[in-house]
């Protein structure tokens, strides 16, 4: 009998999609190669990149101007990313401080910046979503992490920003989970 991991982050996948994966790890394509050894920039590649992209972008039924990048680093470095492309010169970013991950967040933004939490559920150990705050108009940007997997909550409507602030989320274990409006 298969046993099934239903805890935070990885997930239960198909017998199918595992007996795929594991053939392109072995031999992809009838290369003689591994997916993991074909160059990056092989049409063999590009295919599996354009079909995941097409994906994504079906999956999120993303508008046209958008587009799907797939970054190295994880969570971690993504955070130190949005404050590098988000924080404008003297300029701040606001975050809303609901966790662990948010708390990352945070710490790296203030590795280049001004950063101002304007909300924090850290007084009841992180056990609910903060309500009543107003994003600073002059924020460049607003961080949030939408769905805390280490305590148990999660933002069902998405914050209000003001326009030309960036609303900017940590959606790593829950973007797939339900309909967004990227926009």
């Amino acid at each position: 009998m298969k046993k099934h991991n239903f805890s935070a982050g990885p997930c239960v996948l198909p017998q199918e999609v595992l007996e795929q994966a594991s053939q392109a790890v072995l031999n992809f394509n009838n290369l003689d190669l591994s997916l993991i050894e074909i160059s990056h920039r092989s049409k063999d590649f590009i295919a599996v990149m354009d079909k995941a992209q097409a994906l994504v972008k079906e999956l999120l039924d993303l508008p046209e101007g958008y587009s799907v990048m797939f970054l190295q680093g994880g969570a971690s470095t993504q955070f130190l990313m949005t404050a590098m492309n988000l924080l404008k010169k003297d300029g701040k970013g606001a975050y809303i401080s609901t966790g662990s991950w948010s708390k990352k967040a945070i710490t790296e933004g203030k590795n280049l910046g001004s950063i101002d939490v304007i909300a924090s559920s850290e007084d009841k150990n992180f056990n609910y979503i903060p309500k009543g705050y107003t994003c600073p108009e002059d924020a460049d940007y607003l961080h949030f992490t939408s769905n805390n997997t280490i305590f148990g909550t999660q933002f069902h409507e998405f914050p209000e920003v003001s326009e030309g602030t960036v609303l900017a989320s940590d959606m790593s274990s829950d973007i797939f989970s339900r309909k967004i409006d990227v926009s």
